[in-house]
């Protein structure tokens, strides 16, 4: 099984899905998997395994979830390190190929891309949301704040236990990323560290962007 197999696979398995009208395609989770590998192949690499707390040899794999219906709806595997960051990219030129137009929203982990390829997402006019690693510069950023900087907000999750966080909205600006971003600190969302999400979507209100 080849490339262009797997490329028509992916091509067919998209299109049949919105044939079907299970397949929106307005936001989606992005995110790499390690897959134990156990075999003798030196090419392999190591990556992080999160269940067992280590890095070991596996093969990495990049998967698209579409937000509403959570199908996988698009993957690649055997990924080499120095390939991963490039993967968002590829994704959204995928979509495109597809479709003809962008994905409207990405959402991923700080560990996916990098600020240059963010830039290149905004550049092409899409939606993306992302953490932020939580720095030790910017957490003695964050405890410097005075209290009357926070803004409280409302989220409208009904069910959700810690529905009143508190945020700081700014922006700010990143090495590789043409102009400025949005860049939320958030805390009391049950988590003993702040949140920080970066995102260019600079018309939404902070409580729908969390």
């Amino acid at each position: 099984v080849g490339p262009s197999i797997l490329e028509a696979f992916r091509a067919g398995w998209v299109r049949t899905l919105r044939e079907q009208k299970l397949l929106k395609g307005e936001s989606f989770n992005l995110d790499f998997h390690a897959i134990p590998f156990f075999g003798a192949d030196e090419f392999v690499e190591r990556h992080y395994l999160s269940k067992r707390s280590r890095s070991q040899k596996s093969i990495l794999t990049f998967l698209a979830q579409e937000s509403q219906s959570q199908v996988v709806c698009y993957s690649r595997a055997n990924l080499r390190k120095r390939e991963q960051a490039m993967e968002v990219l590829r994704f959204a030129q995928f979509w495109k190929k597809q479709h003809g137009s962008w994905p409207e929203e990405l959402v991923f982990d700080s560990k996916l891309t990098t600020y240059p390829h963010l830039s290149q997402l905004n550049e092409w006019g899409i939606i993306f949301m992302t953490l932020r690693r939580r720095s030790a510069g910017l957490l003695r950023q964050i405890a410097t704040f005075a209290r009357s900087a926070w803004r409280q907000v409302e989220l409208d999750v009904p069910h959700r236990q810690y529905q009143h966080p508190k945020v700081i909205d700014q922006q700010v600006e990143l090495p590789g990323y043409k102009g400025k971003i949005r860049q939320l600190f958030i805390t009391e969302l049950g988590h003993e560290e702040p949140t920080i999400l970066l995102t260019n979507a600079v018309k939404d209100s902070a409580a729908k962007r969390i």
